[in-house]
């Protein structure tokens, strides 16, 4: 019985104990629009889309990728970060999407909506996407 207490009382500290990591925030940009980073002085802004991914229902040689520009302004400096997404990939945990690091930050695209359909190529000004960040660490 006191194993067990010792491992119940083990184990509430370490689920109390403050994570290494910041966590990670999560922003939803639309094409065009500027979107203020709530206490890190930091805008973003999604610029730019180039979607080459194969459509749904549609049999493609390749599964294409999309690209999108982003612009973080952060204390009077701005610098353009490109992201892309996986073609014939849905899932929106960041699987899909690749990271870069910008202005001392991280970031993973997690999903890019809308997909293309078949005959149904969205409009530039539809595009959403949702972009995890957290402060970089190097390893090292």
């Amino acid at each position: 019985m006191k194993k067990l207490s010792f491992f119940v009382v083990l184990l509430l500290l370490a689920t109390a104990c403050p994570p290494d990591q910041p966590a990670e925030k999560v922003l939803e940009i639309k094409y065009g629009e500027t979107v203020e980073v709530s206490g890190e002085q930091m805008k973003l802004t999604l610029s730019t889309v180039s979607d080459s991914r194969c459509p749904k229902d549609v049999q493609c040689v390749t599964a294409g990728e999309a690209k999108v520009t982003l612009v973080v302004d952060k204390g009077g400096a701005s610098e353009n970060m490109e992201l892309t997404a996986k073609g014939l990939c849905y899932e929106e945990d960041g699987t899909c999407g690749s990271e870069a690091t910008a202005m001392g930050y991280r970031f993973k695209l997690l999903s890019l909506t809308p997909y293309p359909e078949q005959n149904v190529m969205p409009n530039p000004e539809d595009y959403v996407v949702k972009v995890e960040y957290s402060i970089f660490q190097p390893n090292g």
